[in-house]
């Protein structure tokens, strides 16, 4: 019986908001790994635009944006990823 905490490992996928978007998409990229305007691929294929990180003290204005691709959300789903929302 395996009894160390940890049921299996599973890989990160992280659910951010590009610039200029209105909707979620999950990368494998660690989204702080790269820098303000890098464009990433998201597991859909779309690319995604990492913003400018939000000055302290302030709230990310992606903070409420909840919807998410639903292309990449089957794939996250189907690959049994570690699912982290990630904002700016």
């Amino acid at each position: 019986m395996n009894n160390n905490g940890f049921a299996e490992d599973r890989q990160d996928v992280f659910w951010i908001v590009g610039t200029g978007q209105t909707l979620r998409h999950a990368t494998t990229m660690r989204p702080g790994a790269v820098y303000s305007g890098q464009v990433i691929p998201a597991l859909c294929a779309h690319e995604v635009k990492i913003p400018q990180p939000t000055p302290l003290g302030r709230e990310p204005q992606t903070k409420n944006i909840a919807e998410k691709c639903l292309e990449c959300e089957r794939l996250a789903t189907n690959g049994n990823y570690a699912e982290i929302t990630w904002d700016f």
